[in-house]
């Protein structure tokens, strides 16, 4: 279960730098930071959702608490993703990358990961 977990986290770290770089390249210039912050935020909730809701039952969670271990380990690999890209591709300083999670700066990730650590669960139940 875990191995899985960690696949399709990987595959939703792959949807969500897709998300990213049309925020970056596409968006932002055509709308601004803010309007396409908030666009992103719903593109890549929308994203990360479709591929839990597709590919959860290959995890097969058998209760809400190994689906809380998935959303764990889901964050895990888009923290260190976001981590790894900003700091070590971007060369982005390590404040500028902490206040990306910071939702009082205008920033949505921490809601992002926090809606991600739930989507499993959810979706177990709606299932």
């Amino acid at each position: 279960m875990i191995l899985r977990a960690i696949l399709i986290g990987l595959i939703i770290a792959a949807g969500e730098v897709v998300n990213g770089n049309i925020r970056v390249r596409y968006l932002q210039r055509k709308l601004g930071r803010k309007k396409s912050r908030w666009i992103s935020f719903f593109s890549g909730t929308t994203i990360f959702s479709i591929i839990a809701w597709l590919l959860l039952p290959w995890v097969n969670p058998e209760n809400l608490l190994q689906c809380l271990l998935v959303g764990t380990i889901w964050v895990i690999v888009m923290t260190m993703l976001d981590l790894y890209v900003g700091r070590f591709v971007f060369k982005i300083p390590w404040k500028k990358i902490l206040d990306d999670f910071n939702p009082r700066k205008g920033n949505l990730l921490g809601i992002g990961l926090l809606l991600l650590l739930c989507c499993p669960s959810a979706i177990f139940l709606l299932q």
